[in-house]
């Protein structure tokens, strides 16, 4: 009678630790914290998940999720490669943005410069509407101006922009910022109810997207 009374006690005291643990994932709902993308794209590598986060420079919201997707960036698995791929929302000014973010690319700033970027836009309030302007961030970072703006006018960029506006819509994205996982889920902040959460969610479909792809 004493040893299946220690095995009830036992068996109460591991309960709620067994449903935790069984409960986290469940609380991820497709529909809910996440959904399938209108467009699967298949991978190149299917040993690798991309991670993509759909950004706009002028938006306010991508610039309060960006020190959480670095922080968590500098923890991802090494089977997880991160990419960000910028959105113009439909915007002129937001094409500009676009190519501000291939052309830093290209000229391999885009590490300082997305920072800069966001900083000018969002704490010192500035338009970054211009060429120019742009331009001016990218001579801080030591770019010649005339090398800054072959790069930001070439063909490279522009087709880089385009095939993210048509990726963007593949995806049926409608606002950012937004997390493509593995080319075939989307989540958010907004989704997700937070961005901690939205980085919770992201670890699950990375999760997920490896068992399917087992």
């Amino acid at each position: 009678m004493r040893l299946f009374a220690q095995v009830c006690l036992l068996f109460l005291a591991l309960s709620p630790i067994a449903c935790s643990a069984q409960d986290g994932p469940m609380r991820y709902l497709e529909g809910e914290q996440y959904r399938k993308v209108n467009k699967v794209s298949e991978p190149e590598d299917a040993s690798k998940i991309t991670v993509t986060e759909v950004f706009w420079y002028g938006c306010g919201h991508c610039y309060a999720f960006e020190p959480y997707m670095r922080k968590w960036a500098e923890t991802k698995p090494g089977d997880v490669v991160f990419e960000r791929m910028p959105n113009s929302l439909g915007r002129p000014v937001g094409l500009l943005h676009s190519r501000a973010y291939y052309t830093a690319e290209q000229l391999g700033i885009e590490k300082q410069f997305t920072p800069k970027m966001f900083a000018a836009m969002h704490d010192q309030r500035l338009p970054m509407s211009t060429e120019s302007a742009i331009g001016s961030l990218a001579t801080q970072l030591g770019i010649d101006e005339a090398k800054f703006s072959s790069t930001f006018e070439g063909f490279a960029v522009d087709s880089q922009v385009r095939r993210a506006e048509q990726q963007s819509r593949d995806w049926g994205v409608t606002g950012t910022p937004t997390v493509i996982v593995g080319g075939k889920y989307m989540t958010a902040p907004s989704m997700a109810h937070g961005s901690d959460e939205a980085i919770d969610v992201v670890r699950f479909l990375v999760d997920k997207v490896r068992a399917e792809r087992k």
